[in-house]
């Protein structure tokens, strides 16, 4: 079977894109029309809208004392706890100036699970801060994290309160040892004191490294999360809206290949029509 010429081939496309140019040519209004109108409408409209201040600042989702407890306090389930921030939340998150806080974006890092990515759009710059303050706030009170630091707090007592009943059979033991040694009376166990002095010092060590993860957790108040903006907040010194820039590009892109598709179906019609003659 003969192959047809690569020379052929190429002067075959290089006739179809000239033929789609020409096409094009011969439709320019059409093109133009489908292409300008919704891009100049949307850029009108756009420009038009007010622009706000933005905010952008992480937070961080420290790691909890080792639990055998499924944690819920990860970056992607404090995303899906807190959800879409509507009106509704506003309200609720943002109580010192909520009808000023225009909009909140909340993301997860790709390359993190203990980071959370937020962005707030407000009227004013200097309510941001507080804006951030205020939804700290509400992911330290959010009910599930609650329940779980309860639970959390209740385990790290009670292994507190085991490891102080060993540290006390431990010296009662080490005692009696002691005294039996003392009075030169046989051990009625072959250990060596040296040993329970030892494991004294290790529970004790343990008792104290607990207490100070209990500390650290129930740091400002009671059940904190201790979440905390990382780094320094950044706040557009210009109002500004990134969002109308994206939809801009995106309505110039839609209408450009709506203007393709619809030329090349034009000519399509009027070829078939053309035929049927």
């Amino acid at each position: 079977m003969n192959s047809r010429p690569e020379r052929e081939i190429i002067q075959e496309e290089e006739i179809n894109l000239y033929d789609y140019w020409k096409v094009l040519v011969k439709r320019k209004k059409v093109f133009i029309g489908i292409f300008l109108v919704p891009l100049v409408i949307v850029t009108i409209i756009g420009l038009s809208l007010p622009r706000y201040y933005r905010g952008e600042s992480e937070i961080s989702i420290p790691t909890l004392p080792a639990s055998n407890i499924p944690s819920v306090r990860t970056a992607p389930n404090i995303v899906r706890l807190i959800g879409h921030i509507d009106d509704s939340q506003k309200v609720k998150i943002f109580t010192n100036n909520p009808d000023a806080i225009v909009s909140v974006f909340i993301s997860i890092p790709k390359t993190s699970t203990d980071k959370i990515n937020v962005s707030i759009d407000a009227k004013t710059a200097d309510i941001i801060p507080q804006a951030f303050t205020d939804l700290l706030d509400y992911i330290n009170n959010l009910p599930r994290i609650k329940e779980e630091m309860a639970k959390i707090s209740e385990q790290i007592d009670f292994k507190i309160k085991n490891l102080i009943e060993v540290k006390k059979a431990n010296l009662i033991f080490l005692n009696d040892l002691s005294d039996a040694i003392k009075k030169k009376k046989s051990p009625f166990v072959n250990i060596n004191p040296a040993d329970l002095i030892k494991k004294d010092g290790d529970l004790s060590l343990e008792i104290m490294n607990l207490q100070q993860e209990k500390t650290t957790m129930m740091k400002a108040k009671e059940l904190n999360i201790n979440v905390g903006i990382l780094g320094q907040l950044s706040i557009t010194e210009q109002p500004s809206n990134s969002r109308i820039k994206q939809i801009i590009m995106i309505t110039g892109l839609l209408s450009l290949f709506a203007g393709i598709f619809v030329i090349i179906l034009l000519e399509y019609i009027d070829r078939m029509k053309a035929r049927e003659k």
